[in-house]
C-alpha cells in the first residue's frame, strides 16, 4: 500500500509539472589523471542509463522533472552516488572518479599540491593527456619547455642526455621525486634522465612545483621541484598496446595490463616497452628495455603497494661542445665569426665525431662507437598507506635502487680520425699492433713488459659508476579538524658509490700499462681491469648518510590557507680510494705503504704484508642543516586568489664539495649553502578562463663550484690544486605569466611568459688558510648567471573540430640566454664582464590525433612534429673556451639544437 501511494504521488506531481522533461549530462574524469573516464555507466534512480563516451561524456534525455539519485561505476574506481534536481531543461553533472585510498596515498606520499586549492606555491601540472599528445618519445624534461621558469634541451642529443633549468636553477638544484622518492644523485645532486625510460609509459601525472614548493623534505629543490606519480589500481583497468615510429628509424613498442581493483582486494599493474633507433644525431643509437610491475593490496584500512621497475639501456653519445664554424659556417659569419678555412668547418649540426667503421672478423665493416652510455638502475619499493581513521593516515615506504653502468670513451681523446672526421678504428688497431722505424714495420712489444705480446697504446676505457642506495621514508597527516592539519615524518638515506675507470677494449692488441693503482702487482692491464686516467678516476667508494626530520603546520579556511613547515636533516661523508698506497696506523705516525714497498721505521721491517693495513680512507664527516618555508594565501571571491609565501634552507654541500677525489681528503673550508627565497603571485580563475602571475626573489649565498676550483699550488706552480672557494652569491628574480582560455567548446589557447633577472652577486678577495693563506680574487658582481634562456614566451593552440580529433600549434621562444661559466674566472680584466649572449630563437611544434572507440576497445592515433620549420638554432653553449677569449661567439664551443622531427603512434586499449 505504501508503494502505491508513493507511486500515485510520482503521478500526480508529473501531471503537475505539466509533464515537462530535461536532460542530464556532464563529464567523468580521472581524479588522479584529469583524463576522461569511457566506459563509466551512470544511472538514474534505475529509470534511466548511459555510458560515458571516449571524451568522458554522458547524456540522459527526456527525464521527468524530480529528484532522482544518481550513480556512476566503473570497474577499479569507487562507486559514487549524487541527488540531482531535474528541474529545468538541462542540468549538468560532472563527476571525478577515483580510488579514493590511492588518491589520499598519493596526495600524502607524492607532496602533491592540488590545482583547484589555494595552496600558496607557483605550480604546474602535466597530465597524462599532456604527455600522451606532446611527449613523442622525447626525454620527460622536454615537455615541460613551455611551462614558466623552465628551460630544458638535449644537449648533445644523445636520447636520454636531457638537462632541465627552473628560474636559472640546474638539476642539481631541482629535487626530482618519483612516487614520493628522491632520486637526484647522492654525490652531484644531477638526475640522469636516460636511467628513466619508459617511466613516461607509467606516469599518471607530473607536476612542477616552482621555487621552494611546498614539498615537506629537505630536497636541493631551490628552483623547483619535480614529482612524478606512477599509475595505480586507481587507474583505467585494461590492456593497452602502443606502437610508435620516429626520427631515426625510431621504433618503440609498449604493452600494458591493469587488473584494477579485484573482488579480493589485490590489484597490478604490469608495463614493459622496447625501443631501438639511429637517433637524429649522426652515431647516436639507442636501445633500451623498460620493465614495471606494480602489486597492490588493499587490506582492510592499508592500502600495501610493492613495486619494482628497471630500464636497462645503451645509447650513442655526442660529447663535445665546437666552434660554431665548425658546425655551420653560414651561422658562424651571421654572427660575425670570420672562417678560418684552415681549420675545420661546416660539419653539418648532425655531425658527430666519436663513431666510425671498423672491420670485423668476417672483414666487413660495422658502426663503433667511443662514446656509449650504458646503464640500469632497477629500484624497489615496498609501501604502506594506513587510513587509521578519517583524521588520521600514516604512510611508510622503504626503497633500494641498484645502479650498474658507465660510460665510454677513447683513451686518447683526440684519437685518429679518417677524411670524413670520423674514428679511424682501423688505423688505431693497426697502430696498436704495430709501428714503423725508418720505413721498417715492427710488432708493438716492449721486452720491458714482455718479448711477445702487443702493447696497445690507445685504448677503449670504460667510467663505471655503480651504486648502492637504501632508503626509508615514514610520514603521516592528521587533520586536528576540518581548518587545521598537521603534518611530518623521517627521511633516512644510505648511499654507496663505487667509481672506477676499466679497460674495454684493448684494440688489437694484448695489454695496456698503467701505474696508478699502487697496490696491484702488474702494470699491465687486461680487458676487464681496473685503471686510471687522472686522480680522480682513482678506484674509490663514496659513502653517504642522510637522516632527517620534517614536520608541517596548515591552516585551510574558507578564505585564508597558511603553511608552516620546517625540516632537520645530518648529512655524513665518506671516501675511500683503493689504488692510494695501503695506511698502517702506529700510533705516532702513519705510514703509506704500496705493493712492492719496504717501509723501516723504529726498528721494524713493513710490507704489503704486514698486519693492520687497510685501504686510504677518510672518517666520516657530519655536517647538519635544514629549511623553514611559510606561505599563506586569500581568495579574494570565487575567482581570485593571492598567495605569498618565503623560505630559508640551509643546505649541506654536496659530496663533491666535501671530498677531493684526487687527494681523497677533505677539503679546507667547508661551508653551507645559504638560500633565502621569497614569492607572491595572483591567480584568476573562471570556467574558461585563467590567468596565473607570480614573482620570485632568490638569494643564494655561498654557492661552491662542484668539485672545487682548479687553482695554481702556493707550493708548487707548476702544478694545480681544487679548492672550496665560498663567499659566491647569486640573485634570481623574476616574473612569471600563465594564461588559459577555453574561447569555444572547440578552441583552446594557452600563453606563457616568464622574464627573468639573474646575476651574480660578488667580487671579493678570498684567503685560503690551509695553503698559506693564499689568495684568490674574482669579480662576478652584476653578471648575468649563464646556461639557461633568462626570456622565454609559448603559445598555444588547441582545435577539436569533430569528436575524438584534436590538432595543436605551439609556438616557443627563447631569449637573453648567457653561455655557461664559471664565475671564479672573472679575474683581472674579464673581471665584471658578461658572458656570450646566444642568438634569441623560436620554434614551432605541431600535435595531432583521433581517438575513437569501437566495440570493446578504444583506438587513437598520435602525430608530432617537433621543430616543423627545421630552424637552426644554438641550443647550449659554453663561453671562452677558444681564443681570444673575448666573451663572444668565436670564442665560444657550442651545441645547436635538433632540427624537424617527427613521431607517429599507434595504440588501442581494451
Amino acid at each position: 500500500m505504501k508503494s502505491f501511494f508513493q507511486t500515485f504521488f510520482t503521478l500526480i506531481v508529473s501531471f503537475s509539472a505539466l509533464a515537462q522533461t530535461g536532460e542530464v549530462k556532464g563529464t567523468i574524469v580521472d581524479d588522479v589523471t584529469k583524463e576522461p573516464v569511457v566506459g563509466a555507466k551512470v544511472v538514474l534512480s534505475e529509470q534511466f542509463r548511459s555510458i560515458t563516451g571516449v571524451d568522458g561524456t554522458y547524456v540522459i534525455k527526456e527525464v521527468p522533472y524530480g529528484t532522482y539519485t544518481l550513480t556512476a561505476t566503473m570497474l577499479s574506481f569507487d562507486t559514487l552516488t549524487y541527488e540531482v534536481k531535474v528541474n529545468k531543461p538541462v542540468v549538468i553533472q560532472d563527476i571525478i572518479m577515483g580510488g579514493s585510498q590511492e588518491l589520499k596515498e598519493i596526495q600524502v606520499i607524492g607532496n602533491l599540491v592540488d590545482n583547484g586549492r589555494v595552496t600558496p606555491i607557483a605550480v604546474t601540472t602535466v597530465s597524462r593527456e599532456d604527455l600522451t599528445e606532446k611527449l613523442g618519445s622525447r626525454d620527460l624534461p622536454m615537455v615541460l619547455n613551455g611551462t614558466p621558469g623552465v628551460y630544458a634541451t638535449q644537449t648533445g642529443g644523445g636520447d636520454g642526455d636531457a638537462r632541465i633549468n627552473i628560474r636559472g636553477f640546474d638539476q642539481r638544484n631541482i629535487g626530482v621525486l618519483i612516487d614520493g622518492v628522491p632520486v637526484n644523485d647522492m654525490e652531484n645532486g644531477w638526475v640522469y634522465w636516460s636511467n628513466w625510460f619508459g617511466l613516461d609509459v607509467i606516469t599518471s601525472t607530473m607536476q612542477v612545483q616552482r621555487g621552494l614548493g611546498a614539498t615537506k623534505l629537505a630536497l636541493p629543490s631551490v628552483g623547483g621541484t619535480i614529482n612524478i606519480i606512477t599509475q595505480g589500481i586507481g587507474s583505467r583497468k585494461g590492456l593497452f598496446f602502443k606502437q610508435e615510429y620516429g626520427t631515426g628509424n625510431f621504433l618503440r613498442s609498449t604493452l600494458a595490463y591493469n587488473t584494477g581493483l579485484m573482488k579480493n582486494g589485490f590489484g597490478v599493474t604490469a608495463t614493459a616497452s622496447y625501443k631501438q633507433g639511429n637517433g637524429w644525431v649522426d652515431g647516436t643509437y639507442t636501445q633500451g628495455f623498460f620493465g614495471y610491475l606494480k602489486l597492490q593490496k588493499r587490506l582492510g584500512k592499508h592500502l600495501l603497494s610493492a613495486s619494482a621497475f628497471a630500464a636497462p639501456q645503451e645509447h650513442g653519445q655526442r660529447s663535445y661542445n665546437q666552434q660554431i664554424q665548425y658546425w655551420d659556417a653560414e651561422t658562424a659569419q651571421k654572427l660575425g665569426v670570420a672562417v678560418d678555412s684552415s681549420a675545420i668547418y661546416d660539419r653539418g649540426v648532425r655531425f658527430n665525431q666519436h663513431y666510425g667503421y671498423i672491420t670485423n672478423e668476417n672483414g666487413k665493416k660495422e658502426l663503433k662507437s667511443e662514446r656509449v652510455n650504458y646503464y640500469n638502475k632497477p629500484q624497489f619499493t615496498l609501501k604502506d598507506f594506513w587510513v587509521v581513521n578519517k583524521k588520521l593516515s600514516i604512510s611508510n615506504i622503504a626503497y633500494m635502487s641498484i645502479g650498474r653502468g658507465g660510460g665510454t670513451r677513447l683513451l686518447n681523446d683526440n684519437g685518429i680520425f679518417d677524411s670524413t672526421g670520423h674514428v679511424d678504428w682501423d688505423m688505431i688497431v693497426q697502430n696498436n699492433q704495430q709501428y714503423e722505424f725508418f720505413g721498417q714495420t715492427y710488432p708493438t712489444v716492449d721486452p720491458l713488459y714482455s718479448n711477445s705480446e702487443l702493447k696497445s697504446n690507445n685504448v677503449l676505457v670504460s667510467s663505471v659508476n655503480n651504486h648502492y642506495w637504501l632508503g626509508y621514508l615514514g610520514q603521516f597527516e592528521y587533520d586536528i579538524n576540518k581548518k587545521y592539519h598537521v603534518s611530518g615524518g623521517l627521511d633516512y638515506r644510505y648511499y654507496k658509490g663505487t667509481h672506477y675507470q676499466e679497460i674495454a677494449d684493448l684494440l688489437g692488441g694484448d695489454y695496456y700499462v698503467n701505474t696508478t693503482d699502487k697496490n696491484a702487482s702488474t702494470p699491465m692491464k687486461r680487458e676487464g681491469d681496473k685503471i686510471a686516467l687522472q686522480a680522480y678516476n682513482d678506484y674509490r667508494d663514496a659513502i653517504v648518510n642522510w637522516a632527517g626530520a620534517f614536520g608541517t603546520f596548515e591552516y585551510v579556511g574558507s578564505r585564508w590557507t597558511y603553511f608552516v613547515n620546517a625540516s632537520g636533516i645530518v648529512n655524513g661523508y665518506k671516501g675511500i680510494d683503493y689504488f692510494k698506497k695501503r695506511e698502517l696506523d702506529l700510533g705516532d705516525t702513519t705510514l703509506k705503504i704500496g705493493y712492492n714497498d719496504t717501509v723501516t721505521y723504529n726498528g721494524n721491517t713493513y710490507t704489503r704484508d704486514s698486519d693492520g693495513l687497510h685501504y686510504n680512507e677518510t672518517s666520516m664527516k657530519w655536517i647538519p642543516g635544514g629549511t623553514i618555508k611559510i606561505g599563506g594565501s586569500f581568495t579574494i571571491d570565487e575567482y581570485q586568489t593571492v598567495f605569498v609565501n618565503a623560505g630559508y634552507l640551509s643546505r649541506t654541500p654536496l659530496f663533491s664539495n666535501v671530498i677531493d677525489n684526487n687527494t681523497n681528503t677533505f677539503f679546507g673550508e667547508i661551508l653551507n649553502e645559504k638560500i633565502l627565497a621569497f614569492e607572491g603571485g595572483y591567480t584568476y580563475a573562471r570556467k574558461r578562463f585563467g590567468i596565473h602571475l607570480n614573482g620570485y626573489f632568490t638569494n643564494w649565498q655561498n654557492k661552491p663550484f662542484p668539485f672545487g676550483v682548479s687553482v695554481p699550488d702556493p707550493n708548487d706552480p707548476t702544478e694545480n690544486i681544487r679548492i672550496n672557494v665560498n663567499g659566491m652569491d647569486a640573485i634570481h628574480l623574476g616574473g612569471e605569466l600563465d594564461i588559459a582560455y577555453k574561447i569555444s567548446k572547440m578552441l583552446s589557447a594557452e600563453f606563457m611568459g616568464s622574464l627573468g633577472d639573474w646575476r651574480w652577486n660578488s667580487s671579493e678577495t678570498v684567503t685560503v688558510p690551509q695553503y698559506n693563506n693564499f689568495t684568490f680574487t674574482f669579480d662576478a658582481k652584476g653578471v648575468h648567471v649563464g646556461d639557461a634562456a633568462q626570456t622565454a614566451v609559448a603559445a598555444s593552440l588547441r582545435l577539436t573540430p569533430f569528436k575524438g580529433y584534436y590538432i595543436k600549434l605551439e609556438w616557443q621562444y627563447f631569449d637573453r640566454y648567457y653561455a655557461q661559466f664559471s664565475p671564479f674566472t672573472l679575474q683581472g680584466e674579464n673581471g665584471g664582464r658578461d658572458a656570450w649572449k646566444l642568438p634569441a630563437y623560436r620554434l614551432v611544434n605541431l600535435y595531432t590525433g583521433y581517438k575513437f572507440r569501437a566495440k570493446g576497445f578504444d583506438m587513437f592515433i598520435n602525430g608530432n612534429i617537433i621543430n616543423v620549420l627545421n630552424t637552426k638554432y644554438i641550443s647550449d653553449a659554453t663561453d671562452n673556451y677558444y681564443p681570444p677569449k673575448n666573451s663572444d661567439a668565436q670564442s665560444a664551443s657550442v651545441m645547436f639544437g635538433q632540427g624537424f622531427r617527427f613521431n607517429l603512434s599507434l595504440g588501442i586499449q581494451f
